[in-house]
């Protein structure tokens, strides 16, 4: 097993996870992302695991991929992913056994008329029923009419303590590029023809990433066979503005720097939860490490008139503050709810904590050779930050589901030039400056590795 096919592994499993229940708890669906995760882990090793799999066992493996979509008949109303997924697998088998450029363009118009079939089958113009689309929606109005976008309030569950589900107004949670790109969109009627070309957009930096890599043939197959797709467009889940923002930072902040900073403000100012992918890429990459100060900074001079305008105690809860202050969601895909529901106390905050910088620990330890290392350790990271998180439905394993789909797009390819690989000098000089300080103590001073810094009078003479 190669790492490509352990990537690959690791994202049908998630997906299986995901789909299974709509982000939902289970414990098949549990079990399953624990599976992905398991997965990931062992395709970062720098020795495959196993022999290479046959070609036909890794046709079988992508052709399991779009199977997933299955799943949507028992969540959505119009039960068409059945014969769209039969689509989908043929537009797989096409492209991977006939090896020409027209078979390859036959499998992808199959590929997008079985996906544009299974949205448009569930798809109701201008209307659903979650509250993401309502925000969106009157944001965006609010916005095109001259008002404040964190104006509107729309209806929207919350967990309430003593720990009861209510329905409460709330303002846009969202940051300030969701509306402002929406806005166009609002006066065709519906904000969610955004992500359509969004998605469209992370499947360009994705095929881009896998051209560059050679990896086309597998990633194209990825490509057309990713299920997450339809369901994040239905139910306008923003995140898919974010992943497309971040796909499109990630595979051209080598060679486009100014276009990719741009991508990388939309991906900023959308929602904060995919701070965390930035974690490893930040770490290792200079040249990426000053794009993310640039563009954090134009970030903020974007979002300071709106934060100005909404009041910024106002808008730091509306986007933020709510995210920390609600209690626990015990219905959604975490190790918290499944303890819950077992009978078991949730996990502290300070527990979920350690385990995250734990984590954090085990993925940054080893420096990426590839574009495929950086990315599974940053799906790694997601993956178990939002097990351990209060809450995490579809929309959030949404993130690493891209990020692994990404890593099987860079196998192979060299991340970045050896001398702007590495982390930041502060964090270099960190162990001996602590050993120093260590020193410095009298009862440390036995512990092994520890520099004794002797005054004039303890020198030996």
């Amino acid at each position: 097993m190669t790492q490509s096919d352990g990537r690959l592994l690791s994202l049908i499993f998630l997906s299986y996870g995901v789909l299974s229940t709509f982000g939902n708890l289970s414990s098949a669906a549990l079990a399953s992302v624990l599976a992905s995760l398991a997965f990931a882990i062992l395709s970062m090793s720098p020795k495959p695991f196993g022999p290479p799999f046959p070609r036909a066992t890794g046709i079988v493996l992508t052709i399991a991929l779009p199977a997933t979509t299955i799943l949507y008949d028992h969540t959505l109303d119009h039960h068409v992913f059945l014969a769209t997924s039969a689509v989908l697998i043929a537009a797989i088998v096409i492209h991977s056994v006939v090896a020409t450029r027209a078979a390859t363009i036959v499998a992808f118009a199959l590929a997008a008329g079985a996906l544009a079939a299974g949205i448009v089958a569930n798809f109701t113009w201008a209307f659903a029923t979650i509250d993401v689309f309502q925000f969106q929606q009157r944001a965006a109005q609010a916005l095109l009419n001259g008002g404040n976008p964190y104006t509107p309030l729309v209806a929207s569950p919350q967990v309430m303590p003593p720990g009861i589900t209510r329905v409460i107004p709330l303002h846009f949670p969202y940051g300030p590029s969701v509306p402002v790109l929406e806005a166009p969109f609002r006066l065709i009627g519906d904000v969610r023809i955004l992500h359509v070309v969004a998605a469209l957009i992370m499947s360009a930096a994705v095929l881009l990433l896998a051209r560059r890599a050679g990896t086309v043939s597998r990633s194209a197959c990825v490509v057309m066979a990713f299920p997450l797709t339809a369901g994040m467009i239905l139910f306008g889940w923003v995140d898919i503005i974010t992943m497309a923002g971040l796909a499109v930072w990630l595979v051209l902040f080598r060679t486009h720097p100014r276009a990719a900073t741009l991508a990388l403000v939309i991906a900023l100012a959308v929602k904060p939860t995919t701070l965390i992918a930035l974690v490893p890429i930040i770490f290792w990459s200079v040249r990426a490490r000053r794009q993310v100060v640039i563009a954090g900074a134009i970030t903020a001079v974007f979002v300071l008139p709106f934060a100005l305008i909404t009041g910024l105690s106002q808008f730091y809860y509306n986007v933020l503050g709510i995210q920390l202050t609600v209690l626990p969601r015990l219905d959604s895909l975490t190790v918290d709810s499944y303890l819950h529901a077992i009978g078991l106390p949730i996990l502290p905050f300070a527990v979920s904590a350690v385990v995250i910088a734990v984590t954090a620990v085990a993925v940054l330890r080893r420096r990426p050779d590839t574009y495929g290392d950086l990315l599974a350790g940053t799906a790694i990271l997601a993956t178990v930050s939002f097990l351990v998180a209060k809450w995490a439905f579809f929309n959030y394993y949404y993130i690493p589901a891209v990020l692994l789909m990404l890593a099987i797009a860079g196998d192979r390819l060299a991340l970045d030039a050896p001398e702007l690989i590495r982390p930041p000098s502060w964090l270099i000089a960190a162990p001996d400056v602590l050993r120093t300080m260590l020193g410095r103590v009298p009862w440390a001073r036995r512990l092994p590795g520890v520099v004794v810094r002797h005054t004039p009078r303890e020198r030996p003479a």
